[in-house]
């Protein structure tokens, strides 16, 4: 009698992948803690671009064996033949606890099928979730940007402009003030699901700040590991520009010089900031994002300042 095929689950991934995108299983595994003992060395650097069941009609690259998959296996009349098509239409990992890791061996052995075996404190679903969380990452649209992205308050700021108009100065200044660094010079953004932008700091870069007549600094040990987070989503940018350069706008006086900007198919907030000789930049940058965190809430200072005009005139009026 024919197998049933298993029904699509919760541990089925599937991500679009090209050649740049594509992560090796073990390092996906290794970087979340989740180790892997892997039956054929040469096979653990195996490229991935999405995980799914053993099914030899649709193979994925990846298949966790788990029990529905491992039945499906045992009940069919030749185990063996089906993992050799599967191998012949792009199955190269599969993924299986320990207990279950004896007869997958025996069926994969004479295939180029490589079997990475998940110690027993490691379940198949957190094993699939830190798949997918890497495979989004691995997979998602990535721009490079020019600036400093640092948390403040809770939000991720992207702080941009020209060269030598004063980014990494104005990030000293915040980790003196206790906020925290993710990138300088250049930021590393991905378009992750849900409209998220999320940055972080090319590996070469991680951890330095470069000023300007000081060189490069190590962060880490003059402030501190905690003065560092890994990435953080981009909430809004920020934009120093000389006086000279800076746009001028009437409206700037109530509510300041804001737009947004296009990043990988997603509108940033966006604010620009005239540097002058003597401007506070570390308190502008803070008090911008108290605002912003008002703004998220639903309150904007000049739409209530316009209000409070509007019945001072109404007020006048009536009163005439």
């Amino acid at each position: 009698m024919a197998a049933e095929q298993p029904a699509a689950s919760a541990y089925t991934v599937h991500a679009d992948a090209d050649g740049s995108s594509q992560l090796a299983v073990g390092k996906l595994l290794s970087r979340a803690g989740l180790a892997v003992e892997w039956r054929r060395a040469q096979e653990a650097s195996t490229l991935i671009a999405r995980a799914g069941w053993l099914e030899p009609s649709a193979p994925a690259h990846l298949c966790m064996a788990g029990t529905a998959a491992l039945r499906w296996l045992q009940d069919a009349a030749d185990p063996i033949a089906a993992l050799t098509q599967a191998s012949g239409r792009g199955l190269r990992v599969v993924l299986a606890k320990a207990a279950d890791a004896d007869p997958l061996h025996t069926w994969l052995e004479g295939t180029p099928v490589a079997l990475g075996v998940l110690p027993d404190a490691h379940s198949r679903a957190d094993a699939l979730h830190v798949l997918r969380m890497h495979l989004l990452e691995a997979c998602a649209p990535l721009a490079s940007v020019y600036g400093v992205l640092a948390e403040v308050f809770g939000l991720g700021v992207l702080i941009v402009g020209p060269a030598g108009v004063g980014k990494s100065e104005l990030a000293l200044e915040l980790l003196a003030r206790g906020h925290r660094l993710v990138a300088d010079d250049v930021a590393e953004i991905r378009a992750l699901p849900g409209g998220l932008l999320e940055g972080r700091a090319p590996s070469l870069l991680r951890d330095y700040l470069e000023v300007r007549g000081l060189g490069v600094l190590d962060v880490a040990r003059m402030y501190g590991r905690d003065a560092l987070v890994d990435s953080r989503r981009v909430d809004f940018r920020l934009e120093l520009l000389p006086v000279r350069d800076a746009p001028t706008d009437y409206r700037a006086r109530l509510a300041g010089l804001r737009g947004s900007v296009d990043i990988l198919g997603q509108a940033l907030p966006t604010i620009c900031l005239p540097v002058r000789v003597g401007h506070n930049l570390g308190t502008l940058v803070e008090a911008a994002c108290r605002d912003q965190w008002l703004r998220l809430q639903g309150y904007y200072a000049e739409e209530a300042f316009a209000e409070r005009q509007q019945r001072a005139i109404d007020e006048q009026t009536e009163s005439q």
